[in-house]
């Protein structure tokens, strides 16, 4: 049976603000009176007990099942709870405190009915501190801390503090961010407006929200790629405009940001407060699809090892850092660059080793090979020769260059297998100990009655053209060990070898030649080469047998008739180059190439000799 005075129950309230309104509409000194008449039990009705809501919706007139629209549950042995058609977690509870609009309480003792001290009431929507403002007013929500279970009323309150509620409604500032506030209620009241978030638990979706816009405003540097009247929203409202959009957004904005930050070896501290809320609640299958979501664009564009820790355990390597390439295969950060490079999956950047990401997948093949090669200096060592005749079996094509450098000076590496093949194809042919009246001599020796080189010595062994070749069977097998008849050794060096340019027919050079020709260094020619400068003839080496690349004097005749050295041109000038480059640049004259690391650079010569520029001299004291 209904009380003698009734209120109107709105669609919007909570079963115990309506119970609170009928109290003081029916003259109840205080709502523990009222509800110990009535036969209603606080916690039940806390808890949206249904014998509780049953003897509220008699005592007041109204519908059931419009009393449970608005009830809060808590959900068995978890420590969130259910506000409508909305489930929230335990930071969003609202405790023992007063949240209301005070624009919003004004709007209801004016336009209210029934007695004014009944006319406020509590909105579901301020029950969860998921809302921090009011959608209609769009000013924030204030909150009052209950002082103790007396005190439980909200319209007792209101009344006691109607002139305060009256100034905060006067004072409060609007805001223009709104947006997060309007869904969470939407998901009260079961309305699903945006199809991406909507798939997840309401605290979900504002929780993902949250920490992605606390993410990108981590990210100072990175704020460039925020829309500008994005930049001063609340964190939340931010993370909403970007996961509303769904995956594909997210994804492309923590990749932007990722490709624009580009961590240096602290990638696993990259995320944040979003790394640590995704890691605590990586065992809630409610968060699976989020965290699926963020450990995929982490493993792809961040380069985590499989094994190490992200959100969870990384699965695969997708990207490699120099730092972490040269960590895994043992091989110098430089080389790491170098061979990258070469290989087409790095640019030339000034970044820091650890900010230089490159694919794992693509990079493996290579980074094993090189990890099989050795240095010119180990591989002499192995052969027991003087860096002058390594430079010779490198020079000569006996022994092939890989992964050469010329930023710096000029350093190959030499592979293991090409290594032991030389070193098969001379001691293949060694025959034993010498039988002979007559002692052999050392490789040395040979080189001096012939006037060869020792390479001349060894392409001769390794063509089958000498027969007579020793070993002591107590020596190692290196060049130094080896004995040669002298006889038949200098028979046959001391023969007129044909020259490059006669073997092709018209006048060239090799590359080291060529190098000294152009008075340049030595990684010049290759770089010319590369350019389409000097022409090339392809000629068969007499001394191993190969096919290579001889520069023809006539292109580096053209060549040098239009251009000059940079060093040249300081010379005439009588200072250094460094500060010919300087002058020429501030006329905007520079290098026909630049940015080519150790490589001698050249001038056009229309463009500098008689160039106004003018260099100064200071007098010595």
């Amino acid at each position: 049976m209904p009380l003698p005075v009734t209120v109107v129950h709105h669609v919007d309230e909570t079963p115990e603000s309506l119970c609170d309104r009928l109290s003081v509409a029916n003259g109840f000194s205080s709502k523990r009176i009222f509800l110990t008449m009535t036969g209603i039990k606080a916690p039940a009705l806390a808890k949206a007990d249904p014998g509780a809501i049953r003897r509220l919706a008699n005592w007041s007139g109204e519908n059931i099942a419009d009393l449970e629209r608005n009830r809060i549950t808590t959900r068995p042995r978890r420590l969130d709870w259910q506000l409508g058609s909305a489930v929230f977690n335990k930071q969003a509870r609202c405790g023992k405190r007063f949240r209301y609009c005070p624009n919003c309480v004004v709007d209801d003792i004016k336009t209210g009915r029934g007695r004014p001290v009944s006319r406020p009431y509590v909105r579901a929507a301020w029950m969860s501190r998921a809302v921090t403002n009011c959608v209609r007013h769009a000013r924030p929500i204030v909150e009052i801390a209950v002082a103790s279970k007396a005190d439980d009323s909200f319209c007792r309150f209101v009344a006691t503090n109607s002139a305060k509620i009256h100034q905060e409604a006067d004072s409060s500032v609007p805001t223009e961010f709104v947006a997060v506030d309007a869904y969470a209620q939407d998901r009260m009241l079961g309305a699903l407006k945006e199809p991406y978030l909507d798939r997840f638990e309401a605290h979900v979706a504002i929780d993902l929200c949250v920490y992605l816009g606390k993410f990108l405003k981590r990210h100072r540097s990175a704020f460039s790629l925020i829309p500008e009247d994005l930049r001063k929203a609340p964190t939340r409202e931010l993370g909403f405009h970007y996961a509303r959009k769904g995956a594909t957004a997210i994804r492309e904005i923590v990749v932007d940001v990722i490709n624009k930050i580009r961590p240096n070896g602290l990638h696993k501290f990259f995320f944040g407060a979003l790394g640590r809320w995704l890691r605590s609640n990586s065992n809630e299958p409610e968060f699976s699809e989020v965290l699926d979501l963020f450990q995929d664009v982490a493993e792809r564009n961040l380069p985590f090892a499989a094994g190490e820790m992200c959100f969870v355990t990384v699965r695969k390597r997708y990207l490699h850092s120099v730092v972490s390439a040269g960590a895994e295969y043992g091989l110098h950060e430089e080389r790491v660059v170098q061979l990258m490079h070469e290989a087409g999956l790095i640019e030339t950047s000034q970044l820091a080793h650890g900010r230089i990401y490159f694919d794992a997948a693509k990079a493996h093949d290579i980074l094993v090979a090189a990890t099989k090669t050795l240095t010119s200096r180990q591989a002499r060592e192995e052969l027991g020769v003087t860096e002058h005749v390594m430079a010779g079996l490198l020079d000569s094509g006996l022994l092939a260059r890989v992964e050469p450098r010329t930023e710096t000076r000029v350093y190959s590496r030499i592979r293991r297998e090409d290594l032991d093949k030389l070193r098969d194809s001379i001691f293949d042919q060694v025959v034993g100990i010498h039988e002979s009246n007559r002692t052999p001599i050392p490789i040395e020796r040979v080189c001096q009655y012939a006037a060869c080189e020792v390479v001349d010595v060894l392409a001769a062994v390794i063509g089958g053209h000498l027969r007579k070749v020793f070993i002591s069977p107590n020596d190692k097998p290196r060049i130094a060990s080896l004995r040669f008849d002298r006889d038949e050794a200098v028979a046959h060096l001391s023969k007129v070898r044909p020259t490059l340019s006669a073997i092709a027919g018209r006048a060239v050079m090799n590359q080291r030649a060529a190098s000294a020709y152009l008075r340049a260094k030595p990684t010049t020619v290759p770089y010319l080469i590369n350019l389409g400068l000097l022409e090339t003839v392809e000629i068969i080496n007499p001394v191993n047998g190969r096919l290579q690349l001889a520069v023809t004097v006539e292109s580096m005749d053209l060549f040098q008739r239009d251009h000059i050295l940079v060093s040249e041109v300081a010379a005439r000038h009588e200072t250094h180059p460094n500060t010919i480059l300087d002058l020429f640049a501030k006329i905007e004259v520079r290098p026909i190439y630049d940015n080519c690391g150790n490589v001698s650079r050249f001038f056009l010569r229309s463009e500098v000799l008689d160039a106004p520029i003018e260099v100064r001299r200071y007098k010595r004291k």
